[in-house]
């Protein structure tokens, strides 16, 4: 009898190994699938990055052509560009100045609208004049 019960349990544990190794290749291929999907997406967080940099960059550009005419704003540039280098390629920022109202002294301020290459997104901002410094009061990224 012992050994028609040895016959029966032959390769049970061939069983066991191979269920443990399907388990194992199973977690190792999900592992692997979100390891690659976060590398793709990799690239477009980077994209995105670079063009809200730019677009900020874009800002302070406008707020620098403002107080380079010396308090007096409404000397500044209505349309100007600026190229970035970047490792990846150059970008190329449009900046829009609208003077409000006033355009000098305290109180004064100025519209700014800014787009980028390589992205449909823009930066509107309202930039005021605060005792002689030049101060964002809002900005939107859409």
């Amino acid at each position: 009898m012992p050994s028609n019960r040895l016959a029966r349990q032959r390769g049970q544990a061939l069983l066991l190994v191979l269920a443990f190794v399907a388990t194992f290749l199973l977690l190792v291929w999900a592992g692997l699938t979100l390891a690659s999907a976060a590398f793709l997406g990799l690239g477009t967080v980077r994209a995105d990055t670079r063009a809200t940099y730019a677009l900020d960059g874009g800002l302070d550009y406008a707020m620098q052509v403002i107080d380079d005419k010396n308090g007096n704003g409404c000397n500044a540039p209505r349309t100007s560009t600026l190229t970035l280098n970047y490792p990846s390629g150059p970008i190329t920022v449009n900046v829009g100045i609208r003077k409000g109202s006033q355009c000098h002294g305290n109180g004064a301020t100025w519209n700014v609208t800014v787009t980028a290459t390589g992205t449909n997104r823009s930066l509107t901002a309202l930039v005021t004049e605060v005792n002689s410094a030049s101060v964002v009061t809002w900005e939107s990224f859409q």
